[in-house]
């Protein structure tokens, strides 16, 4: 699932998203990758930054961060 939430409010967005989260753990016991842009949905899982995982009813869920650098590129130099 990418970007749940996205084109809402931040509050409605981040229910949404938390909803979602609960109901793949609660009900469905599936496994899923979730991406959102809701920093805060890691806080109310109960996100460990020692062990990027959930806390409580939430200690199943593990939590993966991704960070990429732009580079502008320029029509003049050759690319690789």
């Amino acid at each position: 699932m990418d970007e749940v939430g996205r084109g809402t409010t931040v509050e409605d967005g981040l229910a949404i998203a938390f909803a979602t989260a609960h109901h793949l753990l609660a009900v469905n016991g599936c496994r899923a990758m979730f991406a959102t842009h809701f920093h805060e949905l890691a806080d109310m899982l109960g996100y460990d930054p020692m062990t990027h995982k959930g806390q409580g009813p939430f200690s199943d869920i593990a939590f993966y961060c991704t960070y990429f650098d732009e580079i502008e590129v320029s029509p003049l130099l050759p690319q690789r």
